[in-house]
């Protein structure tokens, strides 16, 4: 365990030492419990992992720290475990940010808490997570911009997600499935801006709450709810 936590404090000083330059990589693949990782890239075209090769983190109380500061940045994160904390931070247009806990290739997640926040324009943020888990998106300052959250789980308890908006012509998703225990589950949407999209679905054994606040012309929203 002591060399894997080693490599990865590695890889995370590589990443500090270069980011002056564009088209940096960063792939981290960390085992072990109570870890605290913080990354920061700066320029255009940097990656942390990307939808082929993710950095994946494995352990329970992980802390992940990530900021982009450019544009046309990546950051492609999978947790493997529980209780983790995971905050992402992109500052620029046109920046692809995936987070997920327990997505393939095991589904071990519970109580994790992933964030994404962005400034600025045509940035994609996605967030999957797991049992008992909270999620959350926040973008400002930009137009066009797509915000997703995923909750569909055989064992999710009281799942929660929100996302805040102000801007215009941004989509925003959340769709959550499953028992979702006693608590059920809770989505949240707040946007400021005109000719938003807005789409909110949750299906599961117990009732659910949807709270959606819009201010702004010509925006479309949608909900799905049932049990």
């Amino acid at each position: 365990m002591k060399n894997v936590a080693i490599l990865a404090l590695g890889l995370l000083f590589l990443a500090t030492n270069v980011t002056a330059g564009p088209n940096n990589m960063v792939y981290i693949d960390q085992v072990g419990s109570t870890s605290v990782i913080n990354l920061t890239q700066t320029g255009g075209g940097n990656e942390l992992g990307n939808e082929t090769t993710k950095a994946i983190f494995y352990g329970n109380n992980q802390t992940v720290m990530i900021q982009q500061i450019g544009y046309g940045n990546t950051a492609s994160v999978n947790i493997q475990g529980a209780s983790a904390t995971v905050n992402s931070t992109a500052t620029g247009d046109n920046n692809v940010v995936n987070l997920s806990c327990g997505a393939m290739p095991t589904t071990a997640c519970t109580d994790a808490n992933l964030t994404a926040d962005t400034t600025g324009s045509s940035n994609t943020l996605s967030i999957t997570t797991g049992a008992k888990s909270t999620a959350s998106i926040v973008t400002t300052g930009g137009d066009g911009n797509t915000a997703t959250i995923n909750n569909a789980s055989d064992h999710l308890l009281g799942a929660k997600s929100s996302i805040t908006i102000a801007g215009g012509q941004n989509i925003v998703s959340v769709s959550q499935s499953g028992p979702a225990g006693a608590t059920g589950f809770d989505a949240m949407v707040d946007v400021t801006g005109s000719s938003n999209n807005i789409g909110v679905t949750q299906t599961g054994t117990v009732d659910s709450k949807v709270n959606i606040k819009s201010v702004g012309s010509n925006n479309t929203i949608t909900v799905r709810s049932g049990n």
